[in-house]
């Protein structure tokens, strides 16, 4: 490829009927606001446009799509959106088409347009009920469980800091643990409080 130069990276567009929602999409297309997420995207911005849509009652469901660099950002539009609006959530994975274009720098070559298939995260939100048989339901507020103090309390992390040192191994009666004494710390014939011996002493 050293006498091509990169061109510009086509994306195909998708229509809402390639959306992998056929079991909880609504049944008119139009009952849902599709919301397409980039790396340039600001989240702020696009979540007020959502949230005003769900308090007007102009739209029941939100779908937010998002591929490259915008996969987190489409976590973090969702995650702001369910915390003022009580939702039901299905996240699904797809693929999604890019060509790559290549333009030769020397005559006589042609031009190369490489297809790449690139995952794409889309995350619908109703604030109508769905069913229980959907794959990867995901309820409202179910995420706030561990906050509230359902799975804390048994994470050893959660506990008080005076009661972790409690069960700490070699501690003493005050709570203060043991000390160990180093080797090599005192000087030879001084271990144990033995004086230093004679032996060697020049005689007087």
């Amino acid at each position: 490829m050293m006498h091509y130069r990169k061109a510009e990276n086509v994306e195909k567009e998708l229509s809402k009927s390639d959306l992998p929602f056929e079991d909880c999409m609504p049944k008119t297309q139009k009952d849902f606001l599709w919301m397409h997420v980039k790396g340039g995207t600001k989240v702020s911005n696009v979540v007020e446009f959502a949230q005003a849509a769900l308090n007007k009652g102009e739209h029941r469901c939100v779908v937010w799509s998002g591929s490259g660099g915008g996969v987190v950002k489409t976590i973090s539009c969702a995650e702001v959106l369910k915390r003022s609006h009580p939702v039901y959530q299905v996240t699904r994975m797809a693929y999604t088409s890019v060509e790559e274009h290549w333009k030769p720098q020397m005559e006589g070559l042609e031009e190369i347009i490489v297809t790449r298939q690139i995952p794409t995260l889309h995350i619908l939100m109703s604030l109508d009920e769905l069913p229980d048989t959907i794959d990867g339901l995901q309820k409202p507020n179910t995420s706030t469980d561990f906050w509230d103090g359902g799975g804390a309390q048994s994470h050893p992390r959660s506990q008080p800091r005076h009661q972790q040192q409690q069960h700490q191994p070699g501690a003493g009666s005050g709570g203060r643990p043991n000390k160990r004494t180093r080797p090599g710390r005192n000087k030879p014939g001084q271990q144990h409080g033995k004086p230093v011996a004679e032996e060697n002493l020049p005689a007087s």
